[in-house]
């Protein structure tokens, strides 16, 4: 991420939940079943935003399962935290994950609206999964609308040169790039790209 993206999230985050209309919590269910959670699951939300997965994702991995909330945006961080601080088996940390390593080994990888944030997406992804993914565990790629939507939203922000390409190219491409990868979920209404 860019010190101009982390300066737009910063100033952005106490606006982002009046903004971003497309994340709503029956939508965000629809989304985490398709991801195979289970309970008692250790869970790594990268670039958690205002937190939106939380508490689905809190209660979906129960008393024995854990969510690590990890963003590198102190103002969205702050608003996460606001809104989701008394979830007990949710813990935030404030990283670049894309430049320092990120602690634990986790069943589930979300990046869930993130990735055409990334600046060296390959690489990252490589690194998360070596260090971060536990055997038998998935890394998801998630949006709650397709790319056209996505676009146009990105087009009208100071972020708009972070396109995300169509669900089966993106999977296609990652696979060619050494990360086996296939589409879960592609439609106007949400979009799921898988890493095992």
């Amino acid at each position: 991420m860019t010190s101009e993206e982390l300066k737009f999230f910063d100033t952005i985050a106490p606006k982002w939940d009046e903004m971003e209309v497309y994340s709503t919590s029956e939508k965000v269910a629809e989304l985490i079943d398709l991801t195979g959670i289970r309970e008692g699951y250790d869970v790594l939300d990268l670039g958690t935003g205002t937190g939106v997965l939380l508490p689905e994702l809190s209660g979906r991995v129960g008393r024995k399962g854990t969510v690590m909330a990890v963003d590198f945006s102190e103002g969205m961080l702050a608003e996460a935290r606001g809104k989701n601080g008394e979830l007990k088996n949710v813990d935030f940390l404030r990283l670049d994950f894309e430049k320092s390593d990120v602690p634990g080994r986790y069943d589930l990888i979300m990046l869930y609206c993130v990735y055409p944030h990334l600046a060296e997406p390959v690489e990252t992804l490589k690194r998360l999964r070596k260090h971060n993914l536990k055997d038998g565990g998935k890394i998801v790629i998630g949006f709650p609308k397709d790319e056209g939507c996505i676009n146009r939203i990105h087009a009208d922000k100071d972020v708009d040169s972070d396109l995300l390409p169509p669900a089966p190219q993106l999977a296609g491409w990652l696979t060619q790039n050494g990360l086996a990868s296939k589409v879960i979920a592609y439609s106007k209404e949400g979009y799921l790209v898988g890493i095992e």
